[in-house]
């Protein structure tokens, strides 16, 4: 009997000897039957409901061919999921095989007929299923250990150990100093107003390695690597295990039934899988928060999807008699929507002026007169004397703190105890442990912030520096358009309104009213976020 053999493993991640061994145990069975192997054919790492075309199973769909050609008796496998784990495949297969005069055999089944195909496809089917929930029982519970199941993200590595029994314990993370600091760098950039591509940008000019490893590794930074995809909630920015939160289940996979592709499908946040993990964060809360509310400020949109302004002032440059927006005309020149709308009888303020010459005297009136140095020191003595008032709220509740932490301490250690004598089998120790360690922890981080009185202080060069920066922006604006667009969310982030009336001592021209917003000005000089300071506001008329 002249027999093709086929031997297909499914997955990258199992042994590809397995292949070896299905073919070694098919050609001893031809042996002893006398069967003739006239051809093998196999596929390495595909899966059983990859499809049956040239491009998601070759080596069958070659077989296939082969025995539509004529001149073969059998197909023969190991079993019958090596030839399909999808139902349709496998009626489909057998019947192509069938008809061209063949019959398919397995060393379980023997010949596969209508009765042994309909079941064993049932079960077959059903077993993958079945394995895809396993996989994901068994994932939930590895988080549920405050281990990792998925890939490694930028910031850590492994840290994985041996326990007593000396088995290796997979999925621990540490964290990677020399990559944490660039993860703080890229979120309070972020959360200063940078885009994601200037991010990326300025990544690359200082010659940071951007995430991979091996092969994988990325040639360059890129905005999409920090930004992500929202539906599927990666991206370095959405990534929460930054503030010591592992979260799992945020998406599923689906296959295509047309084309067989495996889908990503974002799954409701109240399927996700959270679980607390407090020594792995990088990021502080505050400044995360700061980032995902400019997350949510730009619609969720990647970088090269969102609107962006088409002039500098768009949005935020208003009327100083009638209140209304000033927009730009066909001829390039600015003026009262609603004087130009409705007439002088709607408002009066009838002046124009040109893009150029106003974005100039803005730019002008927040590079030479704004973050006046004798407003930024009431601003930070305000500062000053509001933490002095919290600090003081505080300390109040210091005595309360000291027992929270040492009760959270002591049951900390009894149940590390437990755990060591054998109770680590009982979840409810494990939960009741890392709700402990997360209380110690939380009451040991306010004492540290009572026993040290934030000193906020701005370096005397903080003016200029700010001037500096501006100045650059303002190069920026005339450079290039790439460079122009990155520029011009960062400048209008320092204005906070800005309002233009008629210029009386003339009979043509207006006023610029510039208010900016102290907070921005001042983080801009600085290099990073400036969190908790007044929303105050310095004004200018250039």
């Amino acid at each position: 009997m002249r027999t093709v053999i086929y031997a297909r493993f499914s997955s990258a991640l199992q042994n590809a000897r397995s292949i070896e061994d299905q073919v070694a145990l098919c050609r001893q069975r031809c042996k002893a039957e006398g069967w003739q192997v006239v051809e093998i054919f196999t596929d390495h790492a595909i899966s059983g409901a990859a499809g049956i075309g040239e491009a998601s199973r070759p080596g069958l769909n070659a077989l296939l061919a082969r025995v539509e050609a004529g001149g073969i008796d059998q197909v023969l496998a190991e079993a019958t999921d090596r030839i399909a784990r999808h139902q349709g495949d496998a009626f489909a297969i057998r019947e192509r095989i069938t008809f061209a005069g063949a019959r398919l055999f397995t060393l379980g089944d023997g010949e596969v007929t209508d009765i042994t195909a309909t079941f064993r496809g049932l079960m077959d089917a059903q077993f993958r299923r079945d394995l895809a929930s396993k996989v994901k029982r068994g994932q939930v519970g590895t988080i549920g250990k405050g281990r990792s199941a998925g890939g490694m993200a930028y910031g850590y590595r492994k840290a994985n150990r041996i326990d007593e029994d000396g088995n290796l314990v997979r999925g621990l993370r540490e964290i990677d100093p020399e990559q944490a600091r660039i993860v703080r760098r890229i979120f309070e950039e972020f959360a200063a107003g940078q885009s994601p591509r200037s991010i990326a940008a300025g990544l690359n000019e200082d010659g940071v390695p951007a995430p991979g490893r091996g092969r994988k590794r990325a040639d360059k930074w890129r905005g999409s690597t920090i930004y992500g995809d929202v539906q599927r909630q990666n991206g370095l920015l959405r990534n929460r295990i930054y503030i010591g939160e592992l979260v799992f289940n945020r998406t599923r996979k689906v296959t295509d039934p047309r084309t067989r592709k495996t889908l990503i499908r974002p799954n409701p946040p109240d399927q996700w899988v959270t679980e607390p993990v407090p020594d792995l964060q990088i990021v502080d809360r505050a400044v995360f928060d700061t980032a995902q509310a400019r997350l949510a400020e730009t619609g969720n949109l990647p970088p090269q999807k969102q609107r962006r302004p088409r002039h500098m002032l768009s949005g935020i440059a208003h009327c100083g008699t009638c209140g209304s927006g000033w927009t730009v005309s066909g001829s390039n020149r600015w003026s009262c929507s609603l004087h130009r709308e409705g007439g002088t009888a709607a408002c009066g303020n009838n002046r124009t002026i040109g893009t150029a010459q106003m974005e100039e005297r803005v730019l002008s009136g927040l590079r030479k007169d704004l973050l006046d140095p004798a407003l930024v020191e009431v601003y930070v003595r305000e500062y000053h004397r509001e933490h002095a008032r919290r600090a003081k709220s505080l300390r109040q509740d210091a005595g309360h703190l000291q027992r929270e932490h040492a009760q959270a301490a002591a049951q900390v250690d009894r149940l590390v105890s437990a755990l060591a004598e054998g109770g680590e089998e009982f979840a409810e120790i494990r939960a009741a442990l890392r709700a402990a360690t997360a209380r110690r922890d939380e009451a040991a981080q306010r004492i540290e912030q009572l026993e040290s009185l934030p000193v906020i202080a701005l370096h005397p060069t903080a003016a200029a520096d700010y001037r500096q920066k501006v100045e650059r922006l303002n190069d920026a604006l005339a450079s290039n358009p790439e460079a122009r667009l990155e520029a011009i969310p960062r400048l209008r982030d320092l204005i906070d309104d800005i309002r233009i009336h008629p210029d009386t001592s003339k009979a043509r021209g207006v006023k610029i009213e510039v208010t900016g917003k102290i907070a921005s000005m001042l983080s801009l000089a600085t290099g990073a976020p400036v969190r908790g300071w007044p929303d105050w506001t310095e004004r200018h008329v250039c």
